[in-house]
């Protein structure tokens, strides 16, 4: 299979070349919005959506993990209201291997019962993560391959925009907003998970078509970034 091909930006610019345009018209885009907590990633979705519409395009928001029955499972193992009982009846928290294969799990079930039956109907899907955070998460606790390999049946967006922010400053981002600290939310955890993003996106490996972008401006500023490359997705006439 053809490898997709991925770029690599400085904030708000993009290279033009072999754009995915025309595979995208008669189907709905699907764009996936990836970062770190704290990154921006759930209003960026949101603002992106909003603006999709207002072009008068269909436009659906998801996120991952899904609001389906596995990612509710998810949330609460991470946010630690599911836990594993041991053989000595100690709670800890759920084994990082069974965690990576619940998110391999919800993200199938997602696409099938959510995302691709929208994109066939023309409709765009806008998700707050998909593949390269599982990559990014679970491969702290995981080998990175093992992870990459159990995804393998997921589909490969459109487009994914990862918003770059450092881990310190994520944190008091979410510091002012709520104080439920869940599984990989401590600095140390997101300075990892922040490493492991830029190391992923220096692979080149099977990622699609990805674009970095600043997250550490404002939010209009970073909306604005991320319109100026999904337009260049929408067909001339719009």
């Amino acid at each position: 299979m053809r490898r997709r091909p991925v770029w690599h930006t400085i904030p708000g610019h993009m290279a033009r070349s072999n754009r995915p345009t025309g595979a995208v018209e008669k189907r709905g885009m699907f764009i996936v919005l990836e970062g770190i907590d704290g990154s921006g990633t759930t209003t960026q979705a949101r603002l992106l959506v909003d603006r999709l519409r207002a072009r008068g395009r269909r436009a659906h928001l998801t996120r991952e993990p899904s609001d389906g029955p596995i990612g509710v499972l998810i949330r609460q193992i991470l946010t630690g209201r599911v836990v594993s009982r041991s053989g000595e009846g100690r709670c800890d928290p759920v084994d990082g291997a069974t965690v990576a294969l619940l998110f391999a799990a919800d993200r199938l079930d997602h696409l099938r019962a959510e995302v691709e039956p929208a994109l066939e109907a023309g409709v765009d899907v806008v998700s707050d993560r998909y593949v390269i955070s599982s990559l990014a998460y679970q491969a702290l606790d995981n080998d990175v391959d093992w992870v990459r390999s159990i995804n393998s049946r997921a589909r490969v967006a459109d487009l994914t925009l990862f918003l770059d922010v450092p881990a310190a400053v994520a944190l008091e981002r979410r510091r002012a907003t709520r104080n439920l600290e869940e599984r990989f939310e401590s600095l140390s955890a997101q300075e990892r998970v922040e490493q492991s993003y830029r190391a992923l996106i220096s692979e080149e490996a099977g990622l699609g078509c990805l674009v970095r972008l600043d997250g550490t401006t404002s939010s209009s500023d970073v909306a604005d970034s991320i319109w100026r490359e999904v337009s260049e997705l929408l067909p001339e006439t719009e």
